[in-house]
């Protein structure tokens, strides 16, 4: 912002060579007039597209100073995250990686501040890529089965929960418009990455999601309008042998599957899978559950195993309904992070979205031996349904 040291100038705008020139009115003596609120809305008029400009609380209506040159700022807090958007990795691990082999998905981190879960789905695959170097079993079950492993859907907003805001559970992309933008927000912006997805999704009427762009839950400004959502259906979509899939969140220690979102009126559910499918998911939570509990004796109560509608809550647009409604894959979700009891106390206490690293550790070994079970599954089931060729 400048002072165009003239008297009666307008209140005008330029940019040229990726910088943003404000030139503040001034009155007839030459005395600057121009507001935050002026600068703002000349901002943010049509012709200046290229930028927001938010107010801050407690600015508003107070004179623009002349500045000279500024660095335009995101509002985020700190200065850990870049800019740019981090890359999403995936492995892919099999003797077999043409598609030809039943295929098990594991990914993880779709929520910023679930600090366990990418050590869940990372010793997974290391655990898989070490023993089959010594482990006959291991070699056998990586020829008959192609594992893919995304260990951070959501890299941008892991990042600036590492260092910056640490309950931070959304992306980092703001739609927010007006006073919403105000840096105040900061820590609210985002969208929930795992309401995001297309089917049960708050713009098909069902519950668990919201439009308020500051909300924990906000869905975003339409199905899959998030590129940390697109990359999982489009993966999943690229890869059409991928029949099983299993989402790791944290924490409480609950093994879930579709249906996860209902209607409020009546608490309409999407439809149930069938007797047969039903079957297949409880008798397979049944064996993750026992592998689980093998590591550390881990208790999932009966409680809170079944559909995530019943046992926990309606997630509108979760990733999981759209993988098994759409894509016909048999998907799980775990919360990872199971209560522990308490000597002292005599009770059951919750590790919480950061545990010390000796209980994540802890997490990640008994939940990568349930991810094991869960490719011995996949195995089991294409033995007993060979696909016709």
């Amino acid at each position: 912002t400048v002072d165009p040291g003239r008297p009666s100038r307008p209140l005008s705008m330029r940019y040229r060579d990726r910088v943003l020139t404000i030139s503040l009115a001034t009155d007839r003596a030459g005395k600057v007039t121009s507001t935050t609120d002026d600068v703002a809305a000349l901002i943010n008029a049509p012709r200046g597209a290229r930028f927001r400009a938010t107010v801050e609380e407690g600015s508003a209506g107070l004179p623009m100073p002349a500045t000279g040159p500024v660095r335009l700022d995101d509002g985020l807090q700190g200065t850990e995250v870049p800019a740019r958007p981090w890359t999403v990795q995936a492995l892919r691990i099999g003797k077999h990686r043409d598609g030809s082999r039943i295929g098990v998905l594991a990914y993880s981190q779709e929520h910023a501040r679930e600090w366990a879960t990418p050590l869940v789905t990372l010793e997974f695959a290391e655990r898989l890529l070490a023993n089959a170097r010594t482990d006959a079993a291991t070699r056998k079950l990586l020829e008959q089965v192609d594992v893919f492993v995304i260990p951070t859907v959501n890299p941008d907003g892991a990042n600036y929960s590492f260092h910056d805001y640490n309950f931070q559970r959304k992306n980092l992309v703001n739609h927010c418009a007006g006073e919403a933008r105000d840096p105040k927000y900061r820590n609210m912006w985002g969208v929930d990455v795992n309401r995001n997805y297309t089917v049960g999704s708050l713009f098909d009427g069902y519950v668990g999601a919201s439009t308020n762009c500051l909300a924990g839950n906000y869905a975003g400004t339409a199905e899959l309008s998030e590129p940390e959502s697109r990359n999982v259906i489009d993966l999943a979509k690229a890869h059409p042998n991928i029949k099983f899939a299993m989402n790791v969140h944290s924490y409480g220690g609950y093994f879930m599957w579709p249906p996860g979102a209902y209607k409020a009126d009546g608490r309409v559910t999407l439809p149930r899978p069938s007797i047969d499918e039903s079957t297949l998911f409880l008798a397979s939570a049944r064996r993750i559950v026992g592998a689980i509990a093998a590591e550390r004796g881990t208790v999932t109560w009966p409680s809170q195993t079944g559909p995530v509608a019943d046992v926990l809550y309606s997630a509108a647009g979760n990733s999981a309904d759209q993988l098994y409604y759409e894509l016909g894959i048999f998907a799980w979700d775990f919360e990872v992070g199971n209560d522990r009891w308490n000597e002292a106390t005599g009770q059951w206490e919750g590790v919480g979205f950061q545990p010390p690293f000796d209980e994540a550790h802890g997490e990640a070994q008994e939940y990568a031996g349930g991810l094991v079970e869960l490719v011995r599954v996949a195995r089991d089931y294409a033995a007993s349904n060979p696909v016709r060729r």
